[in-house]
């Protein structure tokens, strides 16, 4: 927004000098001069009155265009997400950056809040920032979308301090989902849904494709769920059956002439498809049922690390090295290691490979 590049702008459309403007205003020309320099600006009082004069809204005096502002903080948005999974430091800045420009985006602030949650192991400054930011967003936010992803963000670093840093939160998470309203998707009559319902051609197509994706996340993911509660309760068979679930309704919807990270439609879902294999394998060993175990863990094996070969050299040396330290970690969660100590030389092998070619 330029306040003075509009009122040059206005002026000469009525064919003005900055001297007739300022007499029009019972103003200096020097005033003006200032104003069209961006040296100072009109008062507050002006405001409606230069609008008036011109015959303009002060939207359009303003040069403020929601539309423009909403593509704008997409785009910033956008951005950061090329840079999200492997370049931390990088996707904070655009997300700062962007605030600078609009510092009362809650979606901006929501994207930050959720980079700083993914990245918690980062250390304490990181969870502080999760706690303050949060905080700030839930007591100003009007968008319920927005509320709730920030708040299941919260959960997500609660839950982090209680498995890594052996504290007790769940109370806190209790606290949390407690205050999340009750949503039912399918009854929410949203412009995605209308569209994919309605709008004919290529948008409506588009639409109604966004909509199958998302549902098909929101599948896998519940019946993951459905997984995990029936796990809790020791129920392994019925845990196994919907972890199968989970892992049908991923490899559904893959692309079959794509490998990879590429070959599933919403990036990171091969992290999913990994972990639930582990799942299974481990209602297996807890269940006795051992043959096929080892084809699930090097097949989890071959889709966690197998999707980032096409990076570059250094992003994929940062990326692996974490990636491995994550599977590991994983894998002795579930309690795999007493069923076979996890191999993955051939991986660190690749890394160190990758590694000696920066050098």
């Amino acid at each position: 927004m330029n306040l003075g590049n509009k009122i040059r702008e206005f002026r000469r459309a009525n064919n003005l000098t900055q001297e007739q403007l300022a007499t029009s205003l019972n103003i200096t020309a020097q005033a003006i001069s200032k104003w069209e320099m961006g040296a100072s600006y009109p008062d507050m009082t002006m405001i409606p009155t230069l609008a008036a004069f011109f015959k303009v809204s002060l939207d359009e005096l303003f040069d403020f265009d929601v539309k423009n502002v909403d593509k704008e903080i997409e785009a910033i948005c956008m951005e950061h997400k090329n840079y999200f999974w492997n370049n931390f430091e990088k996707a904070e800045q655009i997300l700062l950056d962007g605030l600078k420009l609009y510092p009362a985006s809650i979606q901006l602030k929501t994207e930050l809040l959720n980079l700083y949650a993914y990245n918690v192991d980062r250390g304490e400054e990181i969870v502080n920032k999760v706690f303050e930011l949060g905080g700030q967003i839930i007591s100003v936010s009007q968008d319920v979308f927005c509320t709730c992803r920030t708040k299941e963000n919260i959960v997500h670093v609660y839950r982090y301090l209680e498995i890594e840093k052996g504290e007790d939160h769940y109370e806190d998470i209790v606290k949390i989902i407690e205050s999340l309203p009750y949503m039912y998707p399918y009854m929410l009559a949203d412009r995605m849904r209308m569209s994919a319902s309605y709008i004919k051609g290529e948008e409506g197509m588009k639409e109604a494709k966004d909509l199958r994706m998302i549902e098909w996340q929101e599948f896998f993911i519940a019946c993951d769920g459905v997984g995990h509660r029936y796990f809790d309760m020791e129920d392994y068979e019925n845990a196994m059956l919907h972890f199968q679930e989970s892992v049908d309704v991923i490899e559904r919807f893959m692309y079959p002439d794509k490998q990879g990270y590429d070959a599933y439609p919403i990036g990171g879902t091969h992290a999913n498809h990994a972990m639930t294999l582990l799942d299974i394998a481990t209602c297996m060993f807890r269940l006795g049922k051992t043959e096929g175990i080892d084809e699930l863990i090097e097949k989890a094996k071959h889709i966690y690390f197998d999707a980032y070969d096409h990076i570059g050299l250094r992003d994929y040396v940062k990326d692996m090295t974490y990636m491995l330290n994550y599977f590991s970690k994983n894998y002795n969660k579930k309690k795999l290691n007493e069923y076979k100590p996890l191999d993955l030389s051939d991986i660190e092998k690749r890394i160190a490979e990758k590694s000696a070619a920066l050098k």
